[in-house]
């Protein structure tokens, strides 16, 4: 007989959204969404009714992911004995990533951003204040992984998933505590973020991916939506504190109505300002998967190849994702 858990969500497109950010594949079935998981365990949302169906070996596993996942998203899930007030450290995958191979992720417990970027395909609960920071129990997050790589063996653990990993005040002890499990595994630490406080961490991961989509604050409040304690000016002043070797820029080029952060004059006032305070490392991307809350629009292969060579000619050094 095939293991199976049943229960109920509040919110099953946002919950599968959330999972194919994870890395599950999700497919639509009339009136059911399945979401599979890179290790084969299926979950069956009904639309209109909310029902869960877990099925496939550990299927304990995907439903604390889904738990945990309901947390980030604010989002209701029950599940035989297991509900959203399960609020442990999230480690989900591994996920396949063009630029770090096979990705075990960190997803630390909040679901808090200081963006609502308009091409964020997952939405946060909540946007917040940059002041507005958490602690996370380190030792709970190495225990956690711990147990995870006994039966995976990545090329990465990244610090990504629902929300800002930056405003975890304690962010950098929690890379310190899991380093010599990553290392022993031969994998690099990895943080994406988007630069609230990327100067307090970034030398103490291997690779921090780190973004700035705009030059200007109008582009800036119109593509991004951050809190209006953020600037542009104080995502610049945290970048400008990390050493060059340590950070990548990641800009992600997207069309808002008739807005766009893809124009050559714009990408060479961001060249400009990357020059100025040093960093040379830029990963290009544009819009993958449908916006949870927003209206951006991917840019074209031939606007990203532009992009590109505008940003080469002034001397950086760029990778185009897709």
């Amino acid at each position: 007989m095939i293991p199976t858990l049943t229960g109920r969500t509040d919110d099953p497109d946002r919950l599968m959204r959330g999972l194919e950010e994870l890395g599950w594949t999700v497919r639509e079935k009339g009136d059911r969404l399945v979401a599979i998981s890179p290790g084969g365990q299926q979950v069956e949302a009904n639309r209109e009714t909310g029902e869960l169906r877990i099925t496939g070996r550990g299927e304990g596993t995907a439903a604390r992911t889904l738990v945990k996942l309901a947390v980030k998203l604010g989002a209701e899930v029950e599940l035989e004995g297991l509900s959203s007030e399960d609020r442990r450290p999230l480690v989900y995958g591994p996920v396949p990533s063009r630029r770090l191979g096979t990705s075990l992720g960190i997803d630390l417990p909040r679901g808090m951003c200081t963006h609502d970027c308009e091409y964020c395909s997952v939405g946060v609960s909540r946007r917040v204040s940059p002041h507005e920071r958490f602690t996370v129990d380190p030792v709970a997050v190495r225990e956690e992984l711990s147990e995870t790589l006994r039966r995976c063996d990545p090329d990465a653990v990244t610090f990504a998933g629902v929300g800002e990993p930056t405003l975890c005040a304690n962010l950098r002890e929690i890379a310190e505590e899991i380093r010599p499990l990553v290392e022993g595994v031969g994998a690099e630490v990895v943080l994406l973020t988007n630069s609230t406080w990327v100067s307090e961490c970034a030398d103490v991961v291997d690779v921090a991916v780190a973004s700035l989509d705009c030059a200007r604050e109008d582009l800036y409040r119109t593509i991004n939506r951050p809190h209006p304690d953020m600037s542009l000016e104080h995502l610049v002043e945290e970048l400008s504190q990390c050493d060059p070797g340590d950070v990548v820029v990641e800009v992600l080029l997207c069309r808002v109505g008739k807005i766009t952060n893809a124009d050559p004059d714009h990408l060479r006032e961001l060249a400009d300002l990357l020059g100025s305070i040093g960093l040379e490392r830029v990963q290009l991307n544009t819009v993958a998967r449908p916006p949870a809350r927003g209206r951006a629009e991917p840019v074209g292969r031939d606007e990203l190849l532009v992009a590109r060579r505008t940003l080469e000619s002034c001397g950086l050094e760029v990778s185009v994702y897709r």
